[in-house]
């Protein structure tokens, strides 16, 4: 594993000038002190399925909608999915199904750099961001476990419900950090932060998707699945999140109407790649 032990100043003054995933305990990325302005959006683009915006009330999200201050966010259901654009032309978000994003913060330093720092809790989200001009400039996204400290590149964070994050890079590069161990994640790569922990050594972005089945067969009243993805993935089963260990390794009941009925398991990676796994119970072996 290719890391370093760095005190908090150091990577504080890293930060600024780097892409950063850094641990949330109290370390953020802060320009020398600037008179700071509230400004700056991210505007809907495009949106699909149940998708709600929070800007001091819940309403149905549409197309134009803004968010345009601290606590506003957003809120994707099942199956559904949403685009926003930032402000300056900085770059896009796309947000997956089941995610959740809310503003924290939204700021024009009086240099004229843009911060803006988004709060991911859960879900997945992929970023496209152009290199900024000013090196004061940012965007974070904070997550239960880290924070992605971006300034010029395409990257995926990927969280799930215990607060474990993924980080992958398809262009420019990310340095994971936690627990003042930094490892860079270049291209073609992702790095898991388990809450409490350093960011594990970069692995190689999974784009297959697939399922290494251990069984999948009846047992009495319900369809029992279980095997391994890759564990800087995520699965859902029928539409629900399941929780994996450090090695992938799931395993669930599945209750069904009855045998007739198709089970559908969706691997994810960070990057918010998605492949659909049918299986057919009625195929399958009793117990």
């Amino acid at each position: 594993m290719n890391e370093c032990p760095i005190p908090q100043q150091t990577f504080l003054r890293r930060l600024a000038g780097s892409l950063v995933v850094a641990t949330a305990l109290g370390i953020a990325a802060v320009p020398a002190m600037q008179a700071q302005t509230m400004g700056g959006w991210l505007q809907v683009q495009r949106v699909s399925g149940s998708v709600t915006t929070l800007i001091g009330r819940r309403k149905n999200t549409q197309v134009g909608d803004r968010l345009s201050a601290v606590g506003h966010g957003l809120v994707t259901g099942n199956r559904s999915s949403a685009n926003l654009s930032l402000d300056e032309g900085i770059g896009s978000i796309a947000v997956a199904q089941n995610t959740r994003v809310r503003v924290e913060q939204l700021s024009v330093l009086s240099d004229g750099a843009r911060v803006t720092v988004l709060d991911v809790p859960r879900g997945q989200a992929r970023l496209q961001v152009r290199r900024f001009t000013n090196p004061n400039s940012r965007l974070e996204l904070h997550t239960p476990s880290g924070v992605a400290a971006v300034r010029g590149t395409v990257f995926g964070v990927s969280v799930d419900e215990d607060g474990q994050t993924s980080v992958a890079t398809l262009e420019g590069q990310v340095e994971a950090s936690a627990q003042n161990v930094a490892v860079p994640v270049d291209a073609g790569m992702v790095s898991i932060i388990y809450t409490g922990e350093p960011p594990t050594s970069p692995q190689s972005l999974d784009r297959k998707l697939d399922i290494q089945w251990q069984t999948y067969e009846w047992r009495k009243d319900h369809f029992y699945v279980a095997g391994w993805i890759d564990p800087a993935n995520t699965l859902m089963v029928m539409g629900d999140d399941i929780s994996i260990t450090r090695t992938g390794y799931f395993e669930k009941k599945v209750l069904l109407a009855d045998r007739s009925q198709r089970v559908m398991l969706t691997v994810q990676n960070a990057m918010g790649e998605a492949r659909m796994h049918e299986l057919l119970p009625w195929l399958s072996n009793d117990d």
